[in-house]
């Protein structure tokens, strides 16, 4: 890849999160849609899903499937009440690292 088009593709991803970050602010002062905000109050639920599904097979050494599927369980349970994501992500990396010290498969 030629230095010229390595830089426009940095710049060009540069400008799309910069975009991404600074355009809500322009609409702040307006409050927004009901459908709007009630949309917006599932995207901590889906962006830890997305996050779990994609880290979970990964995160435990080879050998710990109990481990993991218990971990995800754990999340998946926890993240149905409301109150973030703090507890989901403290509950899978507490049954976690309980399934590794107790070396479970």
């Amino acid at each position: 890849m030629s230095g010229a088009r390595l830089l426009l593709l940095v710049f060009g991803a540069a400008l799309g999160t910069a975009l991404l970050r600074y355009l809500p602010a322009f609409f702040a002062d307006r409050p927004a849609h009901r459908h709007l905000e009630r949309l917006l109050q599932g995207v901590p639920a889906a962006a830890l899903g997305a996050l779990l599904v994609q880290s979970a097979p990964t995160a435990l050494p080879p050998g710990h499937l109990l481990t993991t599927i218990a971990a995800l369980s754990v999340a998946i349970v926890l993240s149905l009440r409301p109150g973030g994501v703090l507890w989901p992500v403290a509950g899978a990396v507490a049954v976690a690292a309980f399934g590794l010290f107790l070396h479970l498969p």
